[in-house]
Protein backbone atom coordinates (compact mmCIF):
# COMPACT_ATOMS: atom_id res chain seq x y z
CA UNK A 1 0.00 0.00 0.00
CA UNK A 2 1.44 3.39 -1.04
CA UNK A 3 2.12 6.20 1.39
CA UNK A 4 -0.51 8.87 1.83
CA UNK A 5 -0.06 12.19 -0.04
CA UNK A 6 -1.80 15.47 0.90
CA UNK A 7 -4.74 16.33 -1.34
CA UNK A 8 -5.10 19.63 -3.14
CA UNK A 9 -7.65 20.79 -0.58
CA UNK A 10 -5.38 19.86 2.36
CA UNK A 11 -2.44 21.63 0.72
CA UNK A 12 -4.46 24.82 0.18
CA UNK A 13 -5.78 24.77 3.75
CA UNK A 14 -2.25 24.41 5.12
CA UNK A 15 -1.20 27.56 3.23
CA UNK A 16 -4.28 29.54 4.23
CA UNK A 17 -3.91 28.68 7.91
CA UNK A 18 -0.26 29.69 8.02
CA UNK A 19 -1.22 33.17 6.83
CA UNK A 20 -3.09 33.86 10.12
CA UNK A 21 -5.06 36.62 8.41
CA UNK A 22 -7.93 38.10 10.35
CA UNK A 23 -11.25 37.92 8.54
CA UNK A 24 -10.02 35.25 6.10
CA UNK A 25 -9.53 37.73 3.27
CA UNK A 26 -6.49 39.15 1.48
CA UNK A 27 -5.94 42.39 -0.46
CA UNK A 28 -5.11 42.94 -4.13
CA UNK A 29 -4.45 46.38 -5.58
CA UNK A 30 -6.74 47.43 -8.41
CA UNK A 31 -3.65 48.03 -10.58
CA UNK A 32 -3.38 44.24 -10.95
CA UNK A 33 -6.59 44.43 -13.01
CA UNK A 34 -6.43 47.91 -14.51
CA UNK A 35 -3.32 50.08 -14.73
CA UNK A 36 -2.94 53.81 -15.20
CA UNK A 37 -1.25 54.50 -18.54
CA UNK A 38 -0.67 57.39 -20.93
CA UNK A 39 -3.08 57.83 -23.80
CA UNK A 40 -2.24 58.63 -27.42
CA UNK A 41 -1.72 62.32 -26.62
CA UNK A 42 -0.09 61.87 -23.20
CA UNK A 43 -3.34 62.09 -21.23
CA UNK A 44 -3.83 59.68 -18.28
CA UNK A 45 -6.12 56.77 -19.06
CA UNK A 46 -6.59 53.11 -18.08
CA UNK A 47 -5.05 50.03 -19.62
CA UNK A 48 -4.58 46.35 -18.84
CA UNK A 49 -2.81 45.31 -15.66
CA UNK A 50 -0.70 42.16 -15.19
CA UNK A 51 -3.84 39.98 -14.96
CA UNK A 52 -4.09 40.20 -18.75
CA UNK A 53 -0.75 38.35 -19.04
CA UNK A 54 -2.03 35.45 -16.93
CA UNK A 55 -5.18 34.63 -18.89
CA UNK A 56 -3.34 31.84 -20.69
CA UNK A 57 -1.44 30.73 -17.59
CA UNK A 58 -4.14 29.50 -15.18
CA UNK A 59 -1.71 27.65 -12.90
CA UNK A 60 0.50 30.73 -12.58
CA UNK A 61 -2.57 32.78 -11.61
CA UNK A 62 -3.51 30.23 -8.95
CA UNK A 63 0.03 30.25 -7.53
CA UNK A 64 0.05 34.04 -7.43
CA UNK A 65 -3.31 34.24 -5.62
CA UNK A 66 -2.03 31.77 -3.02
CA UNK A 67 1.14 33.86 -2.55
CA UNK A 68 -1.01 36.98 -2.14
CA UNK A 69 -3.06 35.18 0.51
CA UNK A 70 -0.16 33.71 2.48
CA UNK A 71 2.40 36.54 2.62
CA UNK A 72 1.50 39.12 5.26
CA UNK A 73 4.53 40.89 6.72
CA UNK A 74 8.33 41.11 6.92
CA UNK A 75 9.78 40.66 3.43
CA UNK A 76 6.35 39.41 2.26
CA UNK A 77 7.93 36.08 1.42
CA UNK A 78 7.07 32.42 1.91
CA UNK A 79 9.16 29.24 1.77
CA UNK A 80 7.52 25.90 1.03
CA UNK A 81 8.33 22.76 -0.96
CA UNK A 82 7.54 22.67 -4.68
CA UNK A 83 5.39 19.59 -4.10
CA UNK A 84 3.12 21.57 -1.76
CA UNK A 85 2.79 24.46 -4.23
CA UNK A 86 2.18 22.02 -7.08
CA UNK A 87 -0.64 20.25 -5.26
CA UNK A 88 -2.24 23.49 -4.01
CA UNK A 89 -2.32 25.05 -7.50
CA UNK A 90 -3.41 21.80 -9.16
CA UNK A 91 -0.23 21.63 -11.25
CA UNK A 92 1.23 18.34 -10.07
CA UNK A 93 -0.34 16.16 -7.40
CA UNK A 94 2.29 13.47 -6.88
CA UNK A 95 5.12 13.63 -4.34
CA UNK A 96 8.14 13.40 -6.66
CA UNK A 97 10.75 15.63 -8.25
CA UNK A 98 8.71 16.35 -11.36
CA UNK A 99 6.72 18.83 -9.28
CA UNK A 100 9.80 21.03 -8.94
CA UNK A 101 10.17 21.44 -12.70
CA UNK A 102 6.45 21.99 -13.28
CA UNK A 103 6.17 24.61 -10.53
CA UNK A 104 9.47 26.27 -11.47
CA UNK A 105 8.11 27.10 -14.94
CA UNK A 106 5.16 28.91 -13.38
CA UNK A 107 7.38 30.84 -10.95
CA UNK A 108 9.61 31.83 -13.86
CA UNK A 109 6.61 33.25 -15.73
CA UNK A 110 5.50 35.28 -12.69
CA UNK A 111 9.05 36.50 -12.09
CA UNK A 112 9.35 37.73 -15.69
CA UNK A 113 6.16 39.75 -15.14
CA UNK A 114 7.70 41.36 -12.04
CA UNK A 115 5.05 39.90 -9.70
CA UNK A 116 7.38 37.78 -7.56
CA UNK A 117 11.07 37.36 -6.77
CA UNK A 118 12.79 34.06 -6.02
CA UNK A 119 15.63 33.69 -3.54
CA UNK A 120 17.53 30.58 -2.52
CA UNK A 121 16.60 29.52 1.01
CA UNK A 122 18.62 26.45 1.92
CA UNK A 123 17.49 23.72 -0.48
CA UNK A 124 14.20 25.49 -1.14
CA UNK A 125 13.14 28.65 -2.94
CA UNK A 126 11.71 31.61 -1.05
CA UNK A 127 8.94 33.34 -3.00
CA UNK A 128 8.78 37.06 -2.30
CA UNK A 129 5.72 39.05 -3.32
CA UNK A 130 6.32 42.16 -5.45
CA UNK A 131 3.86 44.99 -6.05
CA UNK A 132 0.81 44.11 -8.17
CA UNK A 133 1.68 46.57 -10.94
CA UNK A 134 4.37 44.18 -12.17
CA UNK A 135 7.30 45.56 -14.14
CA UNK A 136 7.90 49.30 -14.21
CA UNK A 137 10.38 49.72 -17.02
CA UNK A 138 12.61 46.69 -16.55
CA UNK A 139 12.29 46.39 -12.77
CA UNK A 140 9.69 45.15 -10.33
CA UNK A 141 8.56 47.27 -7.37
CA UNK A 142 8.98 46.26 -3.72
CA UNK A 143 5.70 45.30 -2.08
CA UNK A 144 4.13 47.39 0.66
CA UNK A 145 0.76 46.88 2.31
CA UNK A 146 -1.90 48.88 0.43
CA UNK A 147 -3.31 51.92 2.21
CA UNK A 148 -6.54 52.48 0.29
CA UNK A 149 -5.54 56.07 -0.45
CA UNK A 150 -6.09 57.60 -3.89
CA UNK A 151 -3.71 55.89 -6.27
CA UNK A 152 -3.38 52.90 -3.92
CA UNK A 153 -6.87 51.41 -4.17
CA UNK A 154 -7.32 47.74 -3.32
CA UNK A 155 -10.06 45.15 -2.97
CA UNK A 156 -10.34 42.04 -0.79
CA UNK A 157 -10.66 38.42 -1.90
CA UNK A 158 -12.19 35.91 0.56
CA UNK A 159 -10.61 32.57 1.40
CA UNK A 160 -14.00 31.18 0.36
CA UNK A 161 -12.62 31.34 -3.19
CA UNK A 162 -10.77 28.12 -2.28
CA UNK A 163 -12.80 26.77 0.62
CA UNK A 164 -16.00 26.74 -1.44
CA UNK A 165 -14.20 25.31 -4.47
CA UNK A 166 -14.50 28.28 -6.84
CA UNK A 167 -10.87 27.82 -7.92
CA UNK A 168 -12.04 24.57 -9.54
CA UNK A 169 -15.59 25.51 -10.57
CA UNK A 170 -14.60 28.65 -12.50
CA UNK A 171 -12.62 28.81 -15.73
CA UNK A 172 -10.22 31.65 -16.51
CA UNK A 173 -12.90 33.99 -18.00
CA UNK A 174 -15.02 33.60 -14.86
CA UNK A 175 -12.04 34.20 -12.56
CA UNK A 176 -10.90 37.27 -14.53
CA UNK A 177 -14.35 38.89 -14.52
CA UNK A 178 -14.84 37.99 -10.84
CA UNK A 179 -11.63 39.84 -9.93
CA UNK A 180 -12.61 42.78 -12.16
CA UNK A 181 -16.07 42.93 -10.55
CA UNK A 182 -14.64 42.91 -7.02
CA UNK A 183 -12.25 45.71 -7.98
CA UNK A 184 -15.27 47.93 -8.81
CA UNK A 185 -15.94 48.36 -5.05
CA UNK A 186 -19.58 49.29 -5.64
CA UNK A 187 -22.83 47.58 -4.75
CA UNK A 188 -24.13 47.91 -8.32
CA UNK A 189 -21.80 48.28 -11.30
CA UNK A 190 -21.42 47.80 -15.04
CA UNK A 191 -18.99 45.50 -16.85
CA UNK A 192 -17.82 46.82 -20.24
CA UNK A 193 -18.51 44.37 -23.06
CA UNK A 194 -17.58 46.63 -25.95
CA UNK A 195 -14.13 46.15 -27.45
CA UNK A 196 -12.59 49.34 -26.02
CA UNK A 197 -13.98 48.83 -22.53
CA UNK A 198 -12.90 45.19 -22.40
CA UNK A 199 -9.39 46.08 -23.59
CA UNK A 200 -9.07 48.63 -20.78
CA UNK A 201 -9.33 45.64 -18.44
CA UNK A 202 -6.87 43.67 -20.56
CA UNK A 203 -9.64 41.33 -21.66
CA UNK A 204 -11.30 40.59 -24.97
CA UNK A 205 -15.03 41.07 -25.56
CA UNK A 206 -15.32 37.30 -25.84
CA UNK A 207 -13.60 36.79 -22.46
CA UNK A 208 -15.81 39.36 -20.71
CA UNK A 209 -18.99 37.88 -22.20
CA UNK A 210 -17.98 34.32 -21.30
CA UNK A 211 -16.95 35.40 -17.80
CA UNK A 212 -20.24 37.19 -17.15
CA UNK A 213 -22.25 34.20 -18.40
CA UNK A 214 -20.18 31.88 -16.21
CA UNK A 215 -20.71 33.97 -13.07
CA UNK A 216 -24.44 34.34 -13.81
CA UNK A 217 -24.80 30.58 -14.22
CA UNK A 218 -23.15 30.01 -10.83
CA UNK A 219 -25.29 32.80 -9.31
CA UNK A 220 -22.20 34.69 -8.17
CA UNK A 221 -23.32 37.62 -10.31
CA UNK A 222 -26.87 38.99 -10.35
CA UNK A 223 -28.28 41.17 -13.11
CA UNK A 224 -30.04 44.13 -11.47
CA UNK A 225 -31.26 46.22 -14.42
CA UNK A 226 -29.89 48.64 -17.00
CA UNK A 227 -28.18 52.00 -16.89
CA UNK A 228 -27.69 54.68 -19.53
CA UNK A 229 -24.01 55.62 -19.90
CA UNK A 230 -21.99 57.90 -22.15
CA UNK A 231 -20.60 56.24 -25.28
CA UNK A 232 -19.54 58.80 -27.90
CA UNK A 233 -18.91 55.99 -30.38
CA UNK A 234 -22.67 55.47 -30.74
CA UNK A 235 -24.90 57.66 -32.92
CA UNK A 236 -26.67 59.29 -29.97
CA UNK A 237 -23.66 59.42 -27.61
CA UNK A 238 -25.30 57.16 -25.02
CA UNK A 239 -26.04 53.48 -24.69
CA UNK A 240 -27.93 51.19 -22.35
CA UNK A 241 -25.81 48.66 -20.45
CA UNK A 242 -26.62 45.94 -17.94
CA UNK A 243 -25.92 46.54 -14.26
CA UNK A 244 -24.87 43.79 -11.86
CA UNK A 245 -24.28 42.94 -8.22
CA UNK A 246 -21.94 40.34 -6.76
CA UNK A 247 -23.46 37.67 -4.53
CA UNK A 248 -21.99 36.07 -1.41
CA UNK A 249 -19.20 35.36 -0.62
CA UNK A 250 -17.71 37.96 -2.99
CA UNK A 251 -19.91 40.99 -2.22
CA UNK A 252 -17.51 42.32 0.42
CA UNK A 253 -15.91 45.31 -1.30
CA UNK A 254 -17.44 48.74 -0.93
CA UNK A 255 -15.52 52.00 -1.13
CA UNK A 256 -15.96 54.53 1.68
CA UNK A 257 -17.97 56.84 -0.60
CA UNK A 258 -20.19 53.94 -1.70
CA UNK A 259 -20.84 52.91 1.93
CA UNK A 260 -21.75 56.50 2.79
CA UNK A 261 -24.04 56.75 -0.24
CA UNK A 262 -25.88 53.54 0.70
CA UNK A 263 -26.22 54.66 4.34
CA UNK A 264 -27.69 58.01 3.22
CA UNK A 265 -30.11 56.24 0.86
CA UNK A 266 -31.30 53.93 3.67
CA UNK A 267 -31.79 56.88 6.00
CA UNK A 268 -33.75 58.76 3.34
CA UNK A 269 -35.96 55.71 2.73
CA UNK A 270 -36.63 55.33 6.46
CA UNK A 271 -37.52 59.01 6.81
CA UNK A 272 -39.81 58.83 3.78
CA UNK A 273 -41.58 55.80 5.28
CA UNK A 274 -42.31 57.76 8.47
CA UNK A 275 -44.06 60.46 6.43
CA UNK A 276 -46.47 57.99 4.80
CA UNK A 277 -49.81 58.08 6.69
CA UNK A 278 -50.51 54.83 8.45
CA UNK A 279 -47.08 53.38 7.69
CA UNK A 280 -46.02 53.36 11.33
CA UNK A 281 -49.40 52.06 12.47
CA UNK A 282 -49.23 49.33 9.87
CA UNK A 283 -45.85 48.20 11.13
CA UNK A 284 -47.09 48.16 14.72
CA UNK A 285 -50.18 46.21 13.73
CA UNK A 286 -47.96 43.54 12.21
CA UNK A 287 -45.92 43.15 15.37
CA UNK A 288 -46.71 40.22 17.72
CA UNK A 289 -48.57 41.12 20.93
Amino acid sequence: MGERVMTQEESIEHLLRRSQRQGDTFPIRREFIQARVEGQFGEPTTGPGPLSDLLRAPHALELLLLVYAVTTSGDFGVTERSQLWGRAAGIYLLADRKASMAVSRQWQHLEKLGLIERQQHGRLKRIIKRRECGLVGESSVAYTAPTGAKGDVYFRVPFAYWREGWHQKLDIPGKAVLLAAMSRRRETFTLPQDTRGARALGLSRHTVTRGIDELLSHKLLVKTGTDEVVNVRTKRGYEWVNTYQLAKPFNINLSKSESERLAAARLEAEQAALLIPGADAGRKAGQPG
